[in-house]
């Protein structure tokens, strides 16, 4: 704007601006923050790029050493890269970080190896993160080696710790560690061996954690243990694991988790020859069982009556053929107070009523796929929870043969408290869908009736 050759405020305003920009070209905004701000940005970098910093300037030569937040791995790109970094190089490297570590808390300490090294070093290098009142120890290693777990187990302070490893750990008769939240054991590709190095002769291990919220166990085998107990109170989150056919039959040992209220049990894999015990009330259990290495019916039914010894469960999803089942039902405890069933594999429907008679309070049950060649019903005995609680049928993979209908017809007629019941019928065309319904509508009914002809995965 022409302002007769007089400067206005406004323009005296953008002229000092300008030159406070000039003057500020070149300059190091962000050696002006304060340390915690720039140790908080050092913790996104690469560990080799945080430290490359102290080239920077005066100020930043030790700026790294008071990271709290500690990524260390043998391969630059990740544990499965292919790109590896010198054994000796590597471990020279996290030895002279952690002397010269001037922080006096680890938030984070993850540790991922691709190749086997000295038991020894490991073990001194979670000795001195251990002195660092460490929150969150993290290990995965590919190869297969022997450690000993003592430092790890000795650190009050830990509240996470993963485990991620095939290898023999060692630990001692007696745990306890009081901020522990987390604990994960999982093997990497084979099976996790724990020992007990204790002289006690009676093998038994006892872990408390009056804390603890979440436990995973994936191919974890107690090796000659006789006995596990996992004292926690807390307990909220149980996952246990049997992938690897080969851990089926290792260990013999009986584990016994106590717990006040587990919201959700989860055993997946072969049928063990451990002994699970779970001494908690139960919301929520997933069952997802393979049936290759079952020897015989009698071994299964002992499975299941040990694993549905839950105190209060109240909700079930179960995936097993449990044809040879069919002569040990009756001696399989009642679920008291379930209220959720959900069966994925193939039944008869004799397997399928003889279930029925067991859950007394049933709501829900949801029934993923039904024998239709198998002999025809025999629907003379009404289950209870018909009479007092089954309030939602789903019928999912619904093929619409003439024994699905029956029983479908007799959910329908004897169900006193029925409120809804579907049929996911996606592998039917619409005329048989269309004859279905015609069948469906003559059953006198109070309740909803629902079609769909799409696949529908009702969640746990």
């Amino acid at each position: 704007m022409d302002s007769g050759g007089f400067l206005t405020a406004r323009d005296r305003h953008v002229n000092n601006r300008s030159k406070r920009q000039i003057s500020n070209q070149g300059e190091d905004m962000i050696s002006k923050l304060p340390d915690d701000i720039i140790v908080h940005i050092l913790s996104f970098l690469p560990m080799r790029d945080a430290i490359r910093t102290s080239i920077l300037s005066q100020r930043w030569i030790y700026m790294w050493t008071f990271l709290a937040n500690l990524c260390f791995g043998d391969q630059k790109h990740g544990i499965y890269s292919q790109e590896k970094i010198n054994k000796t190089t590597f471990i020279n490297f996290v030895c002279r970080m952690m002397l010269h570590l001037n922080t006096s808390n680890i938030n984070i300490f993850d540790l991922s190896l691709s190749e086997k090294y000295d038991p020894f070093i490991f073990s001194e290098l979670i000795s001195r993160v251990s002195n660092k009142n460490v929150r969150e120890i993290s290990v995965s290693s590919r190869k297969q080696c022997n450690i000993s777990c003592y430092p790890i187990l000795k650190c009050q302070s830990l509240e996470k710790l993963r485990l991620s490893m095939d290898s023999i750990i060692q630990f001692p008769s007696f745990v306890c560690l009081s901020s522990l939240t987390v604990l994960n054991l999982i093997a990497m590709e084979y099976t996790m061996n724990i020992t007990c190095y204790s002289s006690n002769q009676s093998k038994e291990l006892t872990l408390n954690f009056p804390v603890l919220r979440e436990y995973k166990s994936y191919d974890c085998i107690w090796l000659d243990v006789k006995r596990v107990t996992i004292e926690a109170p807390l307990l909220e989150k149980v996952e246990i694991s049997r992938q690897w056919l080969r851990s089926y039959d290792v260990s013999h040992a009986e584990i016994v988790i106590r717990a006040s209220y587990v919201t959700k049990y989860r055993y997946e894999g072969y049928i063990s020859l451990e002994t699970i015990l779970l001494d908690a009330h139960v919301a929520k259990a997933s069952i997802f069982l393979t049936k290759s290495n079952v020897k015989s019916g009698q071994q299964m039914k002992n499975f299941f009556c040990k694993l549905f010894n839950i105190n209060n469960l109240k909700r079930l999803k179960l995936i097993q053929d449990l044809a040879p089942m069919k002569p040990y039902l009756v001696d399989i405890p009642a679920f008291q107070m379930l209220g959720y069933l959900h069966l994925y594999y193939s039944l008869t429907f004799e397997l399928l009523l003889a279930l029925l008679l067991k859950s007394p309070c049933l709501e829900t049950l949801v029934l993923q796929a039904i024998d239709s060649y198998t002999e025809p019903p025999d629907f003379a005995i009404v289950p209870e929870c018909f009479l007092s609680t089954l309030k939602v049928v789903r019928f999912e993979n619904f093929d619409g043969g003439e024994l699905e209908l029956s029983f479908a017809k007799f959910v329908m007629e004897n169900s006193q408290f029925l409120e809804s019941i579907s049929f996911s019928c996606y592998r039917l065309g619409r005329e048989k869908i269309e004859k279905i319904k015609e069948k469906m509508f003559l059953v006198n009914r109070s309740f909803n009736i629902e079609y769909s002809a799409h696949s529908v995965t009702f969640k746990v």
